[in-house]
């Protein structure tokens, strides 16, 4: 859809909501899964998300768990009511959301700032999970090997990177198995999902992948965004994490074992999510993306554990 369409979209969902004057929309070119545009008006700044991924049921719950998480002020962005109380959008072709546009920038990231990631993450791990509504993980170990073993020869990845794909699976794959600590995850904490003031974590941004499960594929899947250097291990930026992390809550001496076999499957399980988005439309910087994941993968399933 062209963005004309998009834009029309948008000026009829805000003339709900008590924005005064739209002065300029502009598309912002980031993300894989949604297609969001920043709203400037007489009044505030806007985001405005068409959610191109997530069905209205997911969405609802997304919604559902915002409740919860505000009561515990985790920072992250809030979405809005329109004048009726109206939150969620059904636009066509995809329901609609409208956030505050929160001032900051992403991280480099630095040992502050990968410190105050792995602390917020711990906080978010230890919010119970009774009121909040249960949700499977998109990302999940079976489902991601049937495909890469399935895959058609040039389909977004080639033979030799599909082959390392599943070459670091089963190194990965024994701990994936194991009964470990559950509870809520935000599913895709890397670098571009927070945002940064005055050297100060704003939010952590996009709970559209929020799931009940392993607290490991969190922390290991912040690992891969926060604790890479030249996309190979950094065993002390990795520490600083963990450190952070277990002032808060203290890894299990399972978690700790299977805490290698957990980075190495978050990456390849991100490569698999974007396997399969390519396969229906390729997006610009897709293939650099699913090679840098695999890599990664590869490169922490042939190296020494942090």
């Amino acid at each position: 859809m062209k963005s004309e369409k998009f834009i029309e979209q948008i000026r009829n969902i805000l003339a709900s909501y008590l924005t005064g004057k739209i002065n300029r929309i502009s598309r912002i070119s980031q993300g894989f899964a949604n297609i969001n545009f920043a709203v400037d008006t007489d009044k505030n700044r806007l985001l405005v998300r068409f959610y191109r991924e997530q069905s209205l049921e997911n969405i609802e719950k997304e919604v559902l768990l915002m409740q919860v998480l505000k009561k515990y002020n985790f920072p992250t962005a809030y979405p809005l009511p329109d004048r009726t109380g109206k939150i969620i959008h059904p636009a066509e072709p995809y329901p609609v959301m409208v956030y505050p546009f929160l001032s900051g920038k992403q991280p480099p990231p630095l040992d502050e700032d990968i410190r105050q990631v792995a602390e917020a993450m711990a906080r978010l791990h230890t919010i119970p999970t009774k009121k909040i509504p249960q949700k499977k993980n998109i990302i999940e170990p079976a489902q991601c090997f049937n495909l890469m073993t399935h895959l058609k020869p040039g389909t977004c990845v080639n033979t030799e990177l599909r082959a390392l794909w599943i070459e670091s699976f089963r190194k990965a794959e024994p701990c994936l198995s194991i009964d470990l600590p559950k509870g809520l995850i935000h599913g895709d904490i890397f670098p571009d999902n927070t945002l940064f003031n005055n050297d100060k974590l704003v939010a952590i941004l996009d709970f559209d992948d929020f799931a009940i499960d392993t607290y490991l594929f969190d922390i290991g899947m912040t690992i891969n965004g926060f604790c890479l250097t030249d996309n190979m291990p950094d065993k002390r930026k990795t520490d600083i994490f963990l450190s952070a992390y277990e002032k808060i809550r203290v890894l299990t001496p399972d978690e700790k074992a299977c805490l290698d076999a957990y980075i190495i499957w978050t990456a390849l399980g991100m490569a698999c999510w974007h396997i399969k988005d390519c396969q229906n439309q390729e997006k610009p910087g897709q293939k650099k993306r699913i090679r840098e994941l695999i890599l990664m993968a590869y490169n922490r399933a042939n190296s020494s554990k942090p």
